[in-house]
């Protein structure tokens, strides 16, 4: 039967499997708005649209990793046609959605039929979150050109795995265009596969000697190679950015690695064939990269390597391993055995969850469960089915308690607080419900399966969408006042510098188009510019009151009438608008009862209930200044 044939007879499956893991993918992951890494990236987009604004910037101005990203220029060209929460928004959802269709083809080149289709639900539903503290996790819900470089570094591996070098290896450089980090991590990995087929590629190590020697002569960005991080430098990374250190990871990091490289062990020795040769790619260089930027970084301290955070390889490692457990789920399911299925599940629960010697058990059960099975009665094996069933429940449970808290703290709103996220979002509770139903597929009729398309996937679908966006009030009320310069009622000159207390970068750079003073974000750049580490460290002890007693003022332990009537003190104010030899903020964004006279206010109401929400205030240091000088000294505080 043809190709086309096959289609046309089984066209149900093929809509309702791409809506169901595209509803799945949209619930999961919705929309975080201008988040994290995002907002450097918009920035980024801004410079290169207002260089005459932003290239002050402490981010920017000691020269960032922007010139090594096509990605910046694409927004800046994008921001001249839509404003960036708008090309944010647009930009997260394709980003997502290719990114689903990049996983489903490199894995339907690399694996076999049916089997691929349980590794595409798993990729898109388990955790996907890596390396240090969760900071980091493939197919991101914000806009970022890793998501676009790990999609397009997925297509690169199915182009490859189907010999089509060529329009491969034309990908593959695309995405080092977007994000270089994200596509040489990966990139370690291809180079592992191609040496398992053709061992000439280690040739391709002959490419570190030109390197070296544009490193002896200090060409950019090659200079760095041979450059160690002095203690000041060193210090700062620590403190601010201990991601970058290995050393520093927590045990729950190592359990997770250790996780992923047992699976990819046990996937190799199981799967065989081309995924095998990928479980076999994938840990020969999750352990290059790793020990390469140990070795580099934590122990030699240079400056390229920990500029090039090798360690992250780990996200290719991560979604590879994920990938393999849907392939273990779908084994075990063809093979009518539900206690072992269950036993994986257990597995990823407790690996998730960073119950390390739980997780080391029940892998040791599972590594042996064909002799265990062999040697035991059905009524022992629904016994274990039933126990491993209860420790999901426990840890679930467990789970959704917490949850529930934070939800009843939202005032039980699902717009400050998406619990129906968070519960889908725990370890195998989504993919256990999409297997459920791959499962029972095949014993409907055709037409119950038309059924299930119209009634169930298109209005989850709808419903996904409607809900995708899950910026809280606030945040979204930020984001769409981008460009109101004038919304505190008063003019800005346009090199102005503004201290935005709550940790924001979105405030000053986005709603008054003008430059951060300081924000924990521009702390990002210390890798890439001792300068950078310098000059902010500098702005940080200017201002480091003042966001130690704003975190006080907002911490909700607080009693209620204390943090009404909580504000920043005048030492904090004075040492943060105090003239000196060092550059100092020319205004202050404050969300306190201050009893000195702002310049100008911004009031923020909750859409639901009409209420106040946040009131930012404008504080213009000189006037400040002026205003403190004329208390008497008993009156300070």
């Amino acid at each position: 039967m043809s190709g086309a044939s096959k289609l046309s007879r089984n066209w149900p499956a093929v809509v309702a499997g791409g809506l169901l893991g595209v509803v799945l993918l949209l619930h999961i992951r919705r929309y975080a708005g201008i988040n994290h890494d995002a907002v450097l990236y918009m920035g980024q987009g801004l410079l290169h649209r207002w260089p005459e604004i932003y290239s002050v910037d402490p981010f920017f101005s000691h020269g960032s990793q922007e010139k090594f990203s096509l990605f910046p220029r694409l927004l800046a060209l994008a921001f001249g046609v839509a404003p960036p929460p708008l090309i944010s928004l647009l930009g997260t959802l394709g980003s997502l959605l290719l990114f689903g269709m990049a996983s489903w083809c490199c894995l339907r080149a690399t694996m076999p039929a049916g089997q691929r289709f349980w590794s595409w639900l798993a990729v898109l539903t388990l955790p996907s979150s890596y390396g240090f503290a969760g900071m980091f996790a493939y197919s991101e819900q914000f806009f970022t050109p890793r998501t676009l470089a790990e999609a397009l570094c997925l297509l690169a591996i199915g182009l490859l795995s189907l010999r089509r070098w060529v329009i491969g290896f034309g990908v593959l450089a695309v995405a080092i265009m977007l994000h270089p980090l994200q596509t040489i991590a990966a990139s370690i990995i291809i180079w592992m596969w191609l040496i398992q087929r053709d061992r000439r590629w280690l040739h391709a190590l002959w490419m570190l000697a030109p390197v070296g020697v544009l490193a002896a002569l200090g060409v950019s960005p090659f200079g760095g190679l041979f450059v160690r991080m002095d203690p000041p430098w060193m210090e700062s990374l620590h403190r601010f950015t201990a991601q970058l250190f290995v050393s520093r990871w927590r045990p729950g990091e190592y359990a997770l690695l250790a996780f992923d490289l047992g699976v990819l062990l046990y996937g190799w020795r199981s799967l065989r064939g081309t995924w095998g040769q990928w479980c076999l790619a994938a840990l020969c260089g999750g352990v290059v990269g790793i020990a390469s930027s140990y070795v580099l970084v934590d122990v030699l301290h240079l400056a390229l390597p920990a500029g090039l955070q090798l360690w992250r390889v780990q996200w290719l490692l991560h979604w590879l391993a994920m990938a393999t457990v849907g392939a273990f789920l779908w084994r075990d399911a063809m093979a009518r055995d539900l206690p072992r299925a269950l036993l994986l599940c257990l597995i990823v629960v407790f690996a998730a969850s960073g119950f390390g010697l739980g997780s080391c058990a029940a892998i040791a059960l599972y590594l042996g469960w064909s002799k265990l099975r062999s040697r035991s009665s059905e009524a022992f094996l629904r016994l274990l089915s039933g126990l491993f069933v209860l420790g999901i429940l426990v840890v679930f449970g467990n789970f959704v308690l917490s949850e529930w808290i934070f939800f009843r703290m939202a005032h039980y709103r699902l717009d400050l607080y998406a619990i129906d996220r968070r519960v889908l979002a725990f370890p195998m509770f989504a993919l256990a419900l999409a297997a459920t139903m791959v499962v029972y597929w095949s014993k409907l009729s055709s037409r119950t399966r038309i059924g299930i398309i119209c009634i169930v996937l298109l209005p989850l679908l709808i419903v996904s969408l409607v809900r995708w966006d899950s910026r809280p009030p606030i945040n979204r009320a930020i984001e769409q006042a981008a460009f109101r310069s004038g919304i505190f009622g008063t003019s800005l000159p346009a090199d102005a510098q503004i201290f935005w207390d709550d940790d924001s970068l979105i405030g000053p750079w986005l709603v008054l188009r003008r430059v951060s003073y300081f924000s924990p974000g521009h702390l990002a750049g210390l890798v890439f510019n001792r300068e950078t580490a310098v000059d902010t460290n500098n702005r940080l002890g200017r201002v480091l009151p003042i966001i130690e007693e704003g975190r006080r003022c907002r911490d909700r332990s607080l009693p209620l009438e204390e943090r009404e009537h909580c504000h920043i003190s005048d030492g904090a104010l004075l040492r943060a608008c105090g003239a000196t030899s060092e550059r100092r903020p020319d205004y202050l964004v404050l969300q306190y009862d201050q009893p000195q006279h702002a310049v100008g206010k911004w009031t923020i109401a909750d859409p639901v209930t009409g209420e106040t929400a946040v009131t930012y205030k404008l504080f213009r240091c000189t006037d400040l200044l002026a205003e403190l000088s004329l208390k008497p000294e008993g009156e300070k505080h």
